[in-house]
This record gives structure tokens, sequence and C-alpha cells, in this order.
């Protein structure tokens, strides 16, 4: 089979990458020797197809040209020799000459023993070996050769530069059109020895004279300079006009509009009680096109089929490769286990709770250990540490995070389920990363894997059944089926890209639906049929027609020296399907102005039927392709447009907070609706899935580490500050150090700061008596009906100086508030930790002590490592400064007064009460809907 030659293609390539000459051409890992086997699979059909010997190759590339092709010529031994040698060792021959074979064959058998009539129609013998079977049969006594969409409207001079211009000596002075539709039929004809003129015509022409305008449309370019006279003709201006009558151009913003469009436009087809098809090589808008037609379950006939790795039983299998070589990374696992093949023998949606369990206590957030063992572990270890916080008991879990609410019966069943996996995966993962396996060994336990995750209650592996899993069974078999060895050695972590590379061009076909009056066809199954509209969607270049291929092993040039097609040659054939569906008598062009978010080039099929028909006939048929991007738009837009108004939630006092720490207190002036959704609603964030490590852990880290060295030596300072200091920043930077953005970056920046720190602590000191780091303090603040409000906070550094005054300090890692900022009482953190002090609300700190200082240090690693920033609080230049006592104070009155407004309940917690604030995102944003409410304006601005 197909499979078979490609495998062994990939074992030669490999085998000849080992050689010196290689190095500039075989790079990458197995998929790529696979891939470079495919390319070269389909060089040797062109030259088999064509009947070029591979001898033609001698001497194809001078000496003196760039080594590359000489390289290129050398890789093609594998083809010219080694393929060969193969082939006889084995008693085949190559797919492509066994076909012409048959093909010469039947030939031969038509002309020397069969008498009756024989028809040959639809081919335009593109292939040597087909136009040598339709020569014969059009030798036949009794034998008929019926052309598909022969142009005898094309006057004689253009269709002579179809097949190119020769001198008289018969040297090709203007190249062949092999992007024109005609092109291989005026080949036909000439091999033939026939005339144009004497095909005989089996049908009088459509009444709708749309082969004039295709014929126009598709002149050759070096024709088109006839044009101005030809359309100027009143017969042809006459036909064109006719051809334009049931002509509509849809043109949609981008391919989801399209997809609506043209779904609107087949539903008025059956409306109509008409048949209508789609015809597109866009798989993608041919799905969209589907799901669109589900709004009104309109029955269709889809016989493009799908990628056999686009179904469902691909994907789970492309899955499962892939979450065992990425040794169970949490995206990928989490699409595996939420994917409805995957069933571990349970009934549909059996775990559901299970995994939701598994994603909380280990798959949000940091990455847990690799592999279905490590999953194990860290489990096990989660439901110990989550016991201890049950206990009270010192643990690393925290009682705000969301997964500590999970109950016993939730655990028991993550755990049930990490188990069944590791049962699942135990045949791919009990192989060695490091070493290489044969993928036929990794393929048959890549089946097995899959069978144990789909296995349902009765014991039936799902992902084998239905006609998308009959087909994975199939590629499956087709691998392991015939030879228990590949010889293309895998390791697991290339698995998934070699088993893609494999069997990524294997198409499914979904079941016919002969009944149905609405079909969706790809360009060739299109060929065959007839119905009453045609849409040809997706007119954009790379689509209609497609980009042109690439050949990696010999240039244009060389192919047509050699012989073989041109990369435009697709160009024509996409043209001569094009040509063929506008012969319909209603016809339907759609393309989108953008695709993937990026402005798309209409088709040249497009521009040139538009520069035939001319201005006012194609604004005609854009107002007939216009209603159906109309009705597509008003399908889903509602008949009034209002902004929603902005939340004001106004809860019972009872439930209102009445205990906040200092920075709670900035979200309260930015946001209230923060406070109302985390402490009223008790709303926690989740962490990402995988979530990688932040700003946020670095700066932890920081603290910490500074935390507890100030704790350490809060009296006496090492003899080496910088060297103590690293000492226990290795602590802290630990657990980080696993990701490499931590050990390369983070790790190293820490170092100059404990460098800076060092010199600035020792500096510092001169003027300090002792020193309180990571010192809680609460104070409280009575309100009416006997309540009472406690504010708290956590203060980094608190220096107890030799006047007898106190210096506040914070440690920030980013950019820490201005002067300004806390002065206008935006970020009152430090003042409001003043506040606290000043009252006495921290411990071994007297009610009525004075704050001298309000400082913070920013710690960022780069340059400078570090920097005290002590505040100056004044709001202009030239204004005076607020002494930190004053400060503290007038904080202190501006929080009661904000709490007793938010005593009343006729206070609302609304968001981004700041304007400042407005384009930064809260945690919350989503849930109070502002992207809505604040389109209309009325983001509010309130401050101190």
């Amino acid at each position: 089979g197909e499979l078979d030659r490609r495998l062994t293609l990939a074992r030669l390539v490999a085998a000849w990458a080992k050689s010196p000459v290689s190095a500039p051409l075989v790079v990458g890992g197995p998929a790529s020797t696979l891939a470079l086997a495919s390319d070269l699979a389909r060089l040797m059909d062109d030259m088999v197809t064509r009947g070029v010997g591979w001898e033609a190759l001698d001497g194809l590339v001078p000496d003196q040209l760039d080594k590359y092709w000489q390289h290129s010529l050398e890789f093609l031994r594998i083809a010219r020799q080694a393929w060969p040698a193969h082939l006889e060792e084995i008693g085949k021959i190559e797919p492509a000459a066994r076909r012409d074979l048959l093909i010469e064959a039947e030939a031969r058998r038509l002309t020397t023993h069969h008498d009756g009539p024989v028809i040959a129609a639809g081919s335009t013998g593109s292939m040597p070996a087909t136009a040598k079977f339709l020569h014969a049969v059009a030798a036949l006594p009794q034998g008929a050769v019926v052309l598909p969409g022969l142009d005898t409207a094309l006057d004689d001079d253009a269709w002579q530069l179809i097949g190119g211009v020769r001198d008289a000596q018969g040297k090709l002075i203007q190249p062949p059109a092999s992007n024109h539709p005609q092109f291989a039929m005026q080949a036909l004809l000439h091999r033939l020895g026939i005339r144009r003129g004497d095909v005989e015509r089996l049908s009088a022409p459509a009444a709708h004279g749309r082969d004039v305008l295709v014929s126009e449309a598709m002149r050759p370019s070096n024709a088109t300079a006839e044009w101005h006279r030809r359309l100027a003709e009143p017969d042809i201006a006459d036909k064109i006009s006719r051809s334009m009558k049931n002509l509509a151009v849809i043109e949609a913003a981008n391919p989801e509009m399209e997809a609506l469009a043209i779904a609107v436009a087949l539903r008025e087809a059956r409306h109509l009680d008409r048949t209508a098809a789609l015809v597109t090589p866009d798989r993608a808008l041919a799905r969209r096109v589907m799901a669109a037609l589900g709004r009104w379950n309109l029955a269709f006939d889809d016989s493009g089929g799908d990628a056999l790795m686009d179904t469902s039983g691909g994907i789970f299998a492309r899955l499962a490769a892939e979450a065992v070589a990425k040794q169970l990374e949490p995206p990928t696992l989490l699409a595996l286990l939420e994917h409805p093949l995957c069933r571990l023998g349970g009934a549909p949606g059996a775990f559901t709770d299970a995994v939701e369990a598994l994603e909380l206590a280990l798959l949000r957030g940091t990455r847990p250990q690799a592999g279905s063992g490590g999953l194990a572990r860290d489990f096990d270890r989660f439901r110990t540490e989550l016991s201890r916080l049950q206990r009270r008991e010192t643990s690393s879990l925290h009682a705000s995070e969301p997964r500590t609410r999970l109950r016993d019966r939730q655990l028991d069943r993550a755990q049930s389920l990490i188990a069944a996996l590791q049962t699942a995966l135990s045949p791919l993962e009990s192989l060695s990363c490091s070493n290489a396996y044969d993928f036929a060994e990794l393929a048959k336990r890549h089946r097995d894997v899959l069978s144990e995750l789909s296995r349902d209650r009765h014991g039936v592996a799902l992902a084998f059944e239905g006609h998308h899993g009959l087909a994975l069974a199939s590629a499956f078999d087709d691998l392991l089926g015939r030879q228990a060895q590949s010889g293309l050695l895998v390791q697991i972590s290339d698995y998934p890209e070699v088993f893609q590379t494999a069997f990524g061009d294997r198409m499914v076909r979904r079941p016919e639906a002969a009944s149905a009056p609405l079909r969706i066809y790809g360009p060739l199954e299109a060929r065959l049929t007839e119905t009453d509209r045609v849409i040809i969607g997706g007119l954009v270049e790379g689509v209609w027609p497609p980009a042109p291929r690439v050949d990696p092993w010999l240039s244009r040039p060389m192919r047509h020296e050699l012989g073989l097609d041109l990369p435009e040659r697709r160009i024509g054939l996409s043209a001569h399907d094009f040509a063929q569906l506008l012969g319909t008598d209603d016809v339907i062009l759609s393309h989108a102005a953008k695709v993937g978010g990026a402005p798309s080039v209409a088709s040249r099929f497009l521009h040139r039927l538009e520069a035939v028909a001319g201005e006012e006939r194609w604004k005609a048929a854009k107002a007939a392709g216009e209603k159906y991007v109309r009705f597509a738009n008003e399908l889903d837009s509602p008949a009034k447009v209002e902004p929603i108004p902005q939340p004001a939630p106004k809860p019972p006092r009872a439930t209102r907070p009445l205990k906040l720490s200092v920075t709670a207190i900035e979200d309260w002036l930015r946001d209230p609706y923060t406070i109302y959704a985390k402490y009223i609603l008790k709303l926690a964030p989740l962490d990402p899935v995988d979530m990688p490590l932040s700003a946020a852990d670095r700066g932890s880290a920081i603290h910490d580490a500074l935390g507890e060295f100030t704790q350490t030596f809060s009296a006496t300072l090492p003899d080496n500050v910088a060297l103590a200091l690293r000492g226990i920043g290795e602590k802290y930077f630990e657990p980080l150090m696993e990701r490499p953005e931590a050990r390369a970056l983070w790790w190293p920046r820490f170092q100059r700061i404990a460098a800076w720190f060092a010199g600035w602590e020792i500096a510092r000191r001169e003027n300090v008596g002792a020193i309180d780091a990571e010192i809680r303090g609460e104070i409280p603040i009575l309100l009416d009906h006997e309540r009472r409000f406690v504010l708290s906070a956590v203060a980094d550094r608190i220096e107890h100086r030799h006047d007898g005054t106190f210096a506040i300090l914070d440690y920030k890692t980013g950019q820490p508030p201005t002067g300004k900022q806390v002065r206008m009482g935006l970020s009152p953190q430090l003042t409001l930790e003043a506040a606290i002090l000043r009252e006495g609300g921290f411990e071994g700190i007297a009610a009525g002590a004075s704050v001298s200082e309000l400082v913070y240090v920013r710690l960022s690693g780069n340059n400078p490592p570090g920097e005290q920033k002590v505040l100056e609080l004044k709001i202009k230049p030239g204004d005076q400064p607020q002494s930190p006592d004053a400060a503290a104070d007038y904080a202190r009155q501006e929080l009661e007064k904000l709490i007793r407004k938010f005593e009343d309940e006729s206070q609302a917690y609304t968001s981004l009460n700041l304007s400042m604030w407005s384009s930064r995102y809260g945690t919350y944003d989503d849930l109070a809907r502002i992207k809505e409410w604040s389109a209309a304006g009325g983001l509010g601005i309130e401050e101190w």
C-alpha cells in the first residue's frame, strides 16, 4: 500500500541521511524524514506518469550551479537506484506504472477484441496514458470521445496561444498556458490530430449564454488585449448581459458570515423546492456551512469528507499520543479526559465530577510532576496537606484556596480516575523517553491505549466504532496488518508528530444521504453532478485556485526541461472546474474580505469575471448577493440594541464586610465591586490551567526571603550580608527552579538584589535601633449600631529609629506608587499602616507614636538592582510636603468616611470608581460585565 511505500522510502531517506552529503538537506526528526519520503514519492509518480526516465536527470544541473541542486540530484539516487532495487527484490512495480499498464491493456483489448460502441466521456486526457487510451477509443469504428466543456467560443488565435507558439524551426518561442482551463483538451486534440472546429457539439448552447462569458473571462493573458474589441460586439455584449441575470456575488466580511450567507442561500433553494450544492475545496468553510444549516435542521449530503485527524476519533488518538509524549501536561490531559470518547470503563459523563476535582486539585496552578505516576504522587501529597489543614495543623495549603473545599467523596473519585488513567496509559508510559522504538511498535501500543481509554461499561472500545472509528482502525491495520516492523525509529516525544504525518492525509467520507436535496461537494465530486443552484464558495487566492505546490527537489525550469507538469498546472485544473460550474443556470459566487483576521485576496477568477462583465453588470450581481449577507446579519441581530446598566449591587448591611486589610482598601477605592464579589459573594478566582510563573511568584519569593532575613538578623547583621541573604533566597527560589525562566532570569536578578541590599542594609541600620519584619497589626473603628470595623495589615518592615520615630517600608518588585498618588489617597497602603501604628495597632509600639518616613524599596534586579524611594507627599512640585503623621491621620479619617458611606444599604458596590484604573484588567471585571456597560460611557470618577 501507499503507507508501506512511504515507510520504505523513509527508511532509505534515513539511511542516506547518515552520509555527509545529506547535511544540507535532511534536518529534523523522523516526522521530517517521513514528510520528505512523501515528497519523493510524489516526484516518482510524476516521473512515471509523464514517462520521464531517471536518466534524464544526468547533466540537468551544470557543475557551476548551486551545490544545493547537486545535493538534490545526489539525494534522488534513492528513487533512481535504491527504490528500483527494492521493488525488484520484493517483486512489485510502481503504483503509477501499474495504473498505466492497466490503461494500455484496456486500450489493446478494445482495439483487438471489441466490436460494439465505446464511449469515453468526461476525461480531458491530462495524463499521457489516458490520452493514449482516448486516442485508441477515438480510432475505433464505433468509438466516441466526449470532451467536457470544450471552449468553442474562443477565437482561433487565442486558442493557438494555449498550446504555446513555435517558430518555423519548431522551437518554442512562447510557452504554453498550462494555467488555462482548456490546456489539457487543446493538447489532447493536438495529439489526436483533430481540429477544434471538427468536434461535434452534442447539444445546443445554453440559453443563459454563459459559455461566452467564461470563454472571455478565461482568455489567455497574452490575448486579453482583444477584450476591448470583442466585448464591444453587440452579439457578445448581449450574451454576457443574459449570462449575468442569474449570477449573484456574495461579499462577506469574514468566513463566518460567508458561511451563514451561503446557508441562507441553500435554505432559500430548499424553500423553492429546488436542489442546490455548495462547491468548495475549503473544508473549514464547508464545516461552518454544515453547522449553520443545523439551525433549521436541513438535511444535506457532504461528499467532501474530513481529514482523519480532524474527526472525533482522530482528535482523540492525537490527544492520547500527545498526553503521553508531553508527560501529561495539564492542558492536553484535560482535553483528553473531557473528550466524549474517553470513558475508562464508565457511562457517558460518569467521571465528570472526578475530572473537575482533579482539575481543581492539581491541574490548575503550577504544573504537577510528570506522568501519571507523578500525578498520583502529587495527589497523595495534596490529600495529606489538606488533612493537615482540616486538623488546623501547619500546611502548605491556605484556607482561601478554592481546592481546599473539595470533599472526600470527590477526592476519592479523582484518585480512582488517576489509577484508571495509569492503567490505560501504561503501554506507552512504560517505555523509556530516551530510547527510540519502531514506529509500528509504538502504534500497536497506541492502539491498546486508545482501546482502554475509550472502553465503555459494556467493554466496547468506542474509538474504533462508527464510520470515523472504522477509518481510524483501518489506519492502524494498514500499518500493523502486514509487518511487525516499519523500520522507522521514533522516540516517544516525536511519536505524535510522526503519527500525524503518517495519517494526516487520509480522508473519511460521511455516510451518503442520497435523498438530501442539499449537497456539499469538493470540486472533484462536483464534476459528476447536476443541481438547480450552485454556490461556489471560498473564492480567494490559495483556495480557488489552490496555491502551487513547491517541488523541494526540482526547480520550475528543471521540471519544464524534463517534461513534467509545472506547478501552475493545478491552476488550470481549478480554472476548468470553476468554468464548468458556471454552466449551471443559477450560480452564486462567494468570498470573504478577511480570512484569519487578515485581508484576503479575491480569486483571480472573480477579477476576470468582473473585468469581462463590466461595472454595471457586476454591481447588479453584487446587489443580488447582498440580500443573503443582509439576511445572515439579521439572523442574530436584536431588534433593538440597548446597553445594560452598570451593576450596582446593594447587599444588606449584615452581609457587608467588617474586616479588611489595607491592600483591600485600595481595591475598595478603585473598584468597590471587587469587595462585593470577594468578601460578600465569597467568590475566589481559580488559577489558570498549567499556570506559568508570574511576577507574583517572583515577588513572593523575594518578599519571603527578605522577611526571613530581617527577622533572623533583626538585632545584628551577619559578617557577609549578601551571602546570608542568597542562602535564605535559595530556599524560597528552589521550588521555582524547575522553570527555565526562574533559573535563567529570576535567580540571577535576586543575586544582584542581594548584593545591592547588603550595602543598603548596612547603611540603613546606622540610624535604626530595632526592626520588625512581616509584623501584623490591626485597629478597630467603631460604627453605629454597636458595629465594629477592623482594619488589618502585615507590614513588610517597621524600623525603630534612634530619634524615637518610626519608618514604614514596603518592598516592591514592580513600579511603586508615587508620592502624588499616596498624597491624593489613591494608594493608601503605607498611610493606613502608619495610622495603625499611630493607634498602637502593632505589637510593641505604643499609641501616639510618630512616623517620620514612608519608604518604598523597589527591587527589580535590573539596573539599578534596587532603589530606595522616600515618599514626598505633595501633589504639585512646588507644594510643601505633607508629613507622614498628617497623611496617616487624613487617611484614617477618609477611611472612616468610606466605611460609614457603605454602612448605608442604599450605597451600591459599583465598578471602576476611579477612572485612572479603567484600562487595567481586574479579577472580577468579567463578572461585572464592564465591557458591556462601559462601551456607552459612564465610568464613574470618585476620589478621596
